[in-house]
């Protein structure tokens, strides 16, 4: 099941890379740090950080490392985002790091940042470098 995951992960990423060309996104490999988000994105010299998820119904997995790692940036004040793709309609979500404990309780259902109908503009998500 895992390998299944990180292949819908890693199309996940091709088709947000393909969307917005105009990022330069860096693919983190996890032998980096327990935690360490998928994505390091940079628009207009700003910084953020993403992790990917894809799901089939409301529950996110998230390690108590990754939890970690996004609850210490918000208390620094620095932009992460954890952004889930429900791949049995394709509806992608978008949490900012502020809600990371509420999406491990509650999953997809937890209120989020922004939201993308399937087949939407991808150019929506360049809001998270505001």
């Amino acid at each position: 099941m895992k390998g299944y995951k990180l292949k819908l992960e890693s199309k996940f990423y091709q088709e947000i890379k393909k969307n917005l060309s105009n990022v330069y996104f860096e693919r983190i490999e996890n032998r980096i740090g327990q935690g360490t988000p998928d994505l390091k994105a940079i628009y207009n010299k700003k910084e953020i950080w993403i992790e990917l998820k894809c799901i089939k119904l409301n529950s996110i997995k998230l390690s108590k490392f990754q939890i970690a790692w996004h609850f210490k940036r918000n208390s620094l004040g620095i932009k992460t985002f954890i952004m889930v793709k429900r791949v049995t309609d394709g509806l992608i979500k978008v949490y900012d790091n502020k809600k990371v404990l509420q999406l491990a309780k509650n999953g997809f259902k937890c209120p989020c940042f922004m939201v993308l109908e399937p087949r939407t503009d991808y150019k929506k998500l360049l809001k998270m470098f505001d």
